[in-house]
């Protein structure tokens, strides 16, 4: 009988399992790792702040600096994708002109940190915002989305959901910022929720992604 192990991982470090495959989020490098075949060999345990399997590839995990046997740590639960929901297509003078400040200040934060310090920052200033009525997420998400076409440099996904995020937590909405994989191609996406809705993106396009992190 193969012995079995376990061990956490390690801060920074995101798995996600995806149908045979095992998608690896390296914060501290900056990275996505793509492990084939390898769900069968591991299990998440403890909301995925583990991983249980066979010692030996456990052991190989703690050697390559992705976990270690630490506390046996658990994670908050990664959230749910239930339903979306339609932003307004313009918003009141004053609301447009806050959301265009806080979009080019964050914009030049933005370009100057990695997603480590990225997902830092992000996760204090969620730490200092309060559960919210859904009303105040689309207002604040439809201002920001109004103003976005005249934001210069704005990028992809993340910075998108980045700008957002640090928008309605600026605002004292409570969201999170998720982070989604799939594989075969492989692609990686992010979004934001507030509770199991997505704000500023769609469920149809959200739902193809399992989640891997969020802040």
């Amino acid at each position: 009988m193969t012995a079995l192990a376990e061990a956490d991982l390690v801060a920074g470090v995101h798995f996600a399992w995806v149908d045979e495959d095992i998608v690896v989020l390296d914060l501290r490098s900056d990275a996505y790792i793509l492990i084939t075949g390898a769900s069968a060999l591991l299990q998440p345990v403890r909301n995925g702040g583990g991983v249980c399997g066979a010692a030996a590839v456990v052991d190989d995990l703690v050697t390559a600096g992705l976990a270690a046997r630490t506390n046996r740590l658990w994670r908050t639960p990664l959230p749910r994708a239930v339903s979306d929901i339609r932003l307004p297509g313009d918003a009141p003078p004053l609301a447009a002109l806050s959301a265009l400040a806080h979009a080019l200040a964050a914009t030049a934060a933005f370009k100057r940190q990695n997603l480590a310090a990225l997902v830092e920052i992000a996760r204090r200033r969620r730490s200092l915002a309060r559960p919210h009525d859904l009303a105040e997420a689309v207002r604040q998400a439809g201002a920001f989305e109004a103003v976005r076409p005249w934001v210069p440099f704005e990028g992809d996904c993340l910075q998108r959901s980045w700008m957002l995020h640090d928008r309605l937590c600026n605002r004292g909405v409570d969201a999170a910022w998720v982070f989604g994989v799939r594989t075969w191609p492989f692609f990686a996406h992010c979004w934001v929720q507030v509770r199991d809705v997505v704000v500023g993106d769609t469920l149809n396009r959200v739902g193809g992604f399992t989640p891997i992190m969020a802040v």
